[in-house]
């Protein structure tokens, strides 16, 4: 009896115990955070520091140097009375085509002896934070920026601080479509979020729980995959479904940027922007240094339909600006198109003039060249070639040449040197040293 009595109590124990276990387990598990619930803590986190008060800042625009309204206007003709603009802020967007763009702003400074924002070597300034601009200023040369090109997301307060006085404001949107689809594989998104990675259609697969699926994408990437060029831009992603912010948004961006470039009218885009900074058509020649490939193609008509929904805001603000670029060349002369003429045919000669052949893809979208035998010294058509990490890198060792460990100077010459082998036309080594040492004509042997 008693024995019985025993096993009683003890299978009861037992059972007590699994359910204390079972009970532990919950709470254990309930206190780890996945992916999903760690985005959420982020976006909240994000709606309240919209409401946190910034420190007052130093900076106050100086009322002597503000411009005429006539200098921020694009020109419905072209004017050879005009003087050239040197001051350029180019608010980079992702995966739109702003290598090439950007390839132009860096020959020019770099023609001009003009001064980048920039950290030392770095494509970025914090993004997608905001910029030190502490850093910035200690480090500001004599005569001032003129020229900021390197990925960061728009504060108008942060540009107009940091840049010289009348700086032109511009940017470059692509249709949205294309933008996202090119994101979506450039920045493999599909191995981003594994469990895309089993299915033969990932955009089907994505965009049958996009929120869910969006929250497992790491930080690196995870602003790029919805509404990525008004995130650029300084959209928040609290705001995403506010109507009325986005309104604001996008009021804000037109009454701040005097020129909105759109890549599927890059020609035009590229006088009206001569036309506004008085530049001349051989310093806007260009060539691709990325494929940007016509993803759009391959997909269904529904599939292109929820990319649009996805990405309602870029598409806008794309719609918004596509029609303003058209309502400015409605305004522009009869040279106008003439000059957008003129311009492809200046790329298309220095293309045929310059290189002999087209490399395979490198580094998953990047284009490479080779020099044709009567123009390997052309700096020009180097240049032209050259990635914009290379550039970046060029100009940083001559602007903070002063500042730099030797062990950067050499992570510069490794790099080029491993770029040359898929990109035989950028620029060479030698081609910087002549920069770091003007004395010298050729590096020595072990400085190759």
């Amino acid at each position: 009896m008693i024995g019985l009595l025993t096993r009683q109590v003890k299978k009861h124990f037992e059972a007590i115990l699994a359910i204390f276990a079972l009970i532990a387990v919950f709470y254990v598990l309930k206190s780890v955070k996945g992916p999903g619930a760690l985005r959420r803590e982020k976006i909240e986190q994000a709606r309240e520091e919209e409401h946190t008060t910034l420190l007052p800042r130093k900076w106050v625009p100086d009322l002597n140097k503000v411009f005429p309204v006539e200098h921020y206007q694009i020109p419905t003709h072209p004017d050879p009375k005009c003087t050239p603009k040197q001051n350029l802020y180019f608010l980079r967007t992702h995966q739109t085509g702003t290598s090439s763009v950007t390839n132009i702003f860096y020959r020019y400074g770099k023609e001009h002896d003009l001064n980048f924002v920039m950290y030392p070597l770095k494509l970025h300034l914090n993004y997608p934070g905001r910029i030190n601009m502490l850093y910035l200023e200690r480090m500001m040369p004599e005569k001032g920026y003129n020229i900021l090109s390197q990925y960061t997301r728009h504060h108008q307060s942060d540009v107009l601080r940091i840049m010289n006085p009348g700086t032109i404001f511009t940017t470059l949107l692509r249709h949205p479509v294309d933008q996202f689809l090119s994101v979506f594989n450039n920045f493999d998104i599909k191995q981003e979020m594994k469990n895309l990675l089993p299915h033969h259609n990932p955009y089907e697969e994505f965009f049958r729980r996009p929120d869910k699926i969006a929250m497992l994408a790491s930080d690196s990437v995870y602003h790029l995959i919805q509404n990525s060029m008004s995130f650029d831009l300084g959209l928040n992603t609290p705001h995403f479904k506010n109507n009325s912010a986005v309104d604001e948004f996008v009021e804000k961006i037109d009454s701040e940027f005097h020129l909105v470039l759109i890549l599927e009218l890059l020609d035009e885009s590229l006088v009206l922007l001569k036309r506004l900074m008085c530049w001349n058509l051989n310093q806007l020649v260009y060539v691709k240094l990325s494929v940007n490939k016509e993803y759009s193609v391959s997909i269904s008509d529904d599939i292109r339909q929820k990319i649009m929904d996805w990405n309602s805001i870029d598409m806008r603000l794309y719609t918004h600006f596509l029609e303003k670029m058209k309502n400015i060349i409605s305004e522009q002369d009869e040279s106008f198109h003439k000059e957008v003429a003129l311009l492809k045919q200046i790329n298309s000669d220095f293309s045929k003039e310059c290189y002999e052949k087209v490399f395979p893809v490198y580094n998953g979208n990047k284009i490479g060249y080779s020099l044709r035998k009567s123009h390997e010294t052309n700096m020009t058509c180097k240049g032209l070639a050259t990635d914009d990490v290379t550039q970046t890198h060029v100009i940083g060792l001559k602007q903070f040449k002063d500042n730099l460990p030797p062990s950067d100077i050499l992570m510069v010459r490794n790099h080029m040197q491993n770029l040359k082998k898929h990109n035989p036309a950028m620029l060479d080594w030698t081609d910087v040293y002549k920069v770091l040492h003007p004395d010298k004509s050729q590096p020595e042997k072990n400085e190759l």
